[in-house]
This record gives C-alpha cells, structure tokens and sequence, in this order.
C-alpha cells in the first residue's frame, strides 16, 4: 500500500514561499521547510523530487507575480508600464524578484519563457498602439535589447538598495532613457527601410 503524504504540494509551496519572502532563497532548504512544518523532509522530497524542482516552481510564482504588476496600467504608454511594473516588483518584492532575475541554477527553460512572454508583451505594445507600429521587428527587437539591459540593471540596484527612488522618479528616469532608446531606435528603423 502507498504512503500518504502528510503534506500536500500546495501547503509545501507556501511555508517556501514564506521562507523565501521572509527570509530569500538561500533559506529555502528542505530542512527549513520540514521545521516550519514540524515534518521530516520526506514530504517535501516525496512530493517534488528534488530541491531544484521546488525552486523552480516557486520561481513560477514569482513570475506571475511579476506579470500581474507589468500588467496595471501606471501610464498610457504599454512599454513604460513594464518597466514601471518591473522596477516596482524588485522595490516591493525583493525577494521575488531575486528569485527570478538574480538566482543563479534557474532552468533555461523557465528563462526562455519568461523572456518569450515579456518579449510578447513589448511587441503587442508596439503593435497594437498608434504611435509606433511602423516600427519594423528588427527594430522592436533592438529596442527590447537596449531597453531590458538598462530596466534589468535599475531594478537590480533598486532591488539591491543601493538606490531607492519613489514612483515619480522610478517613471522619470525610465521616460528620460527610454526617450534616448527611441531616438537611436528611429534612426535605425530608418536605415533598415532604406536597405530593403
């Protein structure tokens, strides 16, 4: 006859991922978890196989986290609000956001998608919107570049608390690059037209 588990995926994802918020994913070992559990680590091996595979569904939550906040609408621009979205995540979800974008051994396959599904969201902003659809996808793909190097290492800086700025600026220094991203960026469409 099988064992039963004492505790379900669920419930063990939780006390991790309170261990994680609380604590970073250092803390998130299966004796850890089993303490706060008052369990064996039996459970949590029984029911996820291996640490790594825990980490990596907890690293899913994050992300949706994480897309829940690049999906309100901060402004009427669909490309500052994930940026928005994202600095705001690693000021308010440190955490988290170490847990996806700062976390060494993350799956490539769950980096693949998450940029996959970030880079979706800037091409629909850029397509859907009227200012710049002309835009060619050489182009979106060469601002999505630029763009996510400088909104990736300001979040890490804020994340870090080397700099800690209020939403105003958060909005102000991401206007002012990305404006400086957008000219190059025209300049470049311009010459690709050209070549055509």
């Amino acid at each position: 006859m099988a064992r039963t588990l004492k505790f379900s995926k669920d419930k063990i994802l939780n006390v991790a991922y309170n261990i994680l918020i609380t604590k970073g994913i250092k803390s998130v070992t299966a004796r850890n978890i089993a303490k706060e559990l008052n369990s064996s680590t039996i459970s949590i091996y029984s029911n996820f196989g291996s640490m790594a595979v825990l980490k990596n569904q907890l690293s899913e939550v994050a992300k949706n986290k994480l897309f829940d906040k690049v999906a309100i609408r901060y402004t009427d621009l669909s490309l500052l609000n994930i940026g928005i979205g994202i600095c705001l995540f690693a000021k308010e979800e440190k955490a988290l956001f170490r847990a996806i974008f700062m976390r060494e051994n993350l799956s490539k396959n769950f980096l693949d998608e998450l940029v996959n599904d970030l880079k979706k969201l800037v091409f629909k902003g850029f397509k859907e919107g009227t200012s710049y659809n002309f835009l060619e996808d050489e182009t979106i793909e060469w601002m999505l570049k630029k763009g996510w190097w400088y909104v990736h290492g300001f979040a890490c800086l804020i994340c870090s608390g080397f700099y800690d700025p209020s939403y105003e600026m958060i909005e102000h220094e991401l206007k002012e690059n990305g404006n400086v991203i957008l000219k190059e960026a025209l300049c470049f469409n311009k010459s690709i037209k050209e070549n055509k």
